[in-house]
């Protein structure tokens, strides 16, 4: 995997006599026998400094290489898998069909996943009004202009709900208050649920039912083969509605507002509940591999630094690489053969 450089400059008489046959070459002078026999034996030695240096690489490589084998799994190997690692890549660089949907991939995502608490929140306040339930509904409103801190809105809530509650007469609303303030701490927890359950207020979603809709819609899909994007249209089309009404919420465009383009953050959503954790442990042996090639490229640097046309190397220079081949697998499986664009960060790749 290495590429041989030679520095050494030739006179032209040297050269020609070179490339003759062994038998045609003259045993003494210029570009003779001899000197290309002594040539030959006379190689440097690699500096100590530089056996050492390599040797350090070495260790770091067997190391990698092994904390990479523990990491690696046969659900890395999954087709299925391997379209979701790509699917995030083009979502993070803004590729392809995923070109400016993160954040309403990931409002759409968080929306679906705290649906409970949502409507739960809404529920409340349409059926308990007494005066001091209305004066902590709007309280949270007033909060919900100023959603950057969460940590700030999460106590300021607490500590109304702590204030009102002695005041409520009914049992039966002290248990909906203090349901709905876990319900307003728990989306608190993620600054965007606060970004979200601002954007319901603002734009006055009439029945958060959807959400449970779509959540149906993205579990059903989970269910049936999620790659094929134009049947996910198709399934979309038929419930378009449903989608348009969390458009502006989900922060798309009016060109965005097409079928295809929620197919495929349906897409993604699916494949997200499926494989995100696994997902975890493979940016983890990312990370491994990266620092792994950092070793790889500087070993094969040193060879060719120090080639084996001038320099005795010693014997260990010779032993296989570890964990070239888990590197080479998932530098296959991410690289599109036929655009040659990597879908995850790996380093400098290397020859096979």
């Amino acid at each position: 995997m290495t590429k041989s450089i030679d520095s050494t400059s030739h006179s032209p008489s040297e050269v020609v006599q070179a490339e003759l046959p062994w038998w045609n070459r003259p045993v003494m002078g210029e570009g003779g026998l001899l000197s290309d026999l002594i040539q030959k034996v006379e190689k440097e030695s690699v500096p100590e400094e530089v056996v050492q240096q390599r040797k350090r690489y070495f260790l770091d490589l067997l190391v990698f290489a092994k904390t990479a084998q523990a990491i690696d799994s046969d659900k890395f190997a999954n087709d299925e898998f391997i379209s979701f690692v790509k699917t995030k890549y083009m979502l993070f660089n803004g590729l392809g069909d995923y070109a400016g949907l993160d954040e309403s991939i990931r409002l759409l995502q968080l929306a679906i996943n705290a649906k409970d608490s949502f409507i739960a929140i809404d529920q409340t306040e349409l059926r308990y009004r007494g005066y001091k339930q209305q004066e902590f509904y709007d309280f949270v409103q007033a909060q919900l202009q100023d959603i950057d801190k969460s940590q700030g809105f999460r106590q300021a809530v607490m500590a109304k709900s702590a204030e009102i509650l002695p005041l409520i007469k009914t049992e039966e609303g002290k248990n909906a208050t203090q349901a709905y303030t876990k319900h307003l701490e728990r989306i608190s927890e993620n600054p965007l649920g606060l970004q979200l359950l601002s954007l319901f207020k603002a734009f006055q979603l009439a029945d958060y039912s959807v959400l449970r809709t779509i959540a149906n819609i993205i579990q059903d899909i989970e269910a049936k083969h999620v790659h094929d994007l134009d049947n996910l249209t198709r399934l979309v089309e038929q419930n378009h509605d449903t989608f348009h009404a969390l458009r502006k919420i989900i922060k798309l465009t009016e060109q965005q507002d097409v079928p295809r383009c929620y197919a495929v953050m349906v897409q993604y959503i699916a494949l997200s509940h499926r494989h995100e954790i696994s997902y975890l442990k493979f940016e983890e042996l990312m990370k491994v591999l990266r620092k792994w090639n950092y070793n790889y490229q500087a070993i094969q640097k040193l060879m060719s630094d120090y080639p084996t046309s001038h320099y005795k190397l010693p014997k260990e220079f010779s032993e296989p690489i570890p964990g070239s081949d888990i590197y080479l697998k998932y530098q296959k499986w991410l690289t599109d053969k036929r655009t040659g664009m990597t879908y995850f960060d790996m380093g400098e790749p290397i020859a096979h």
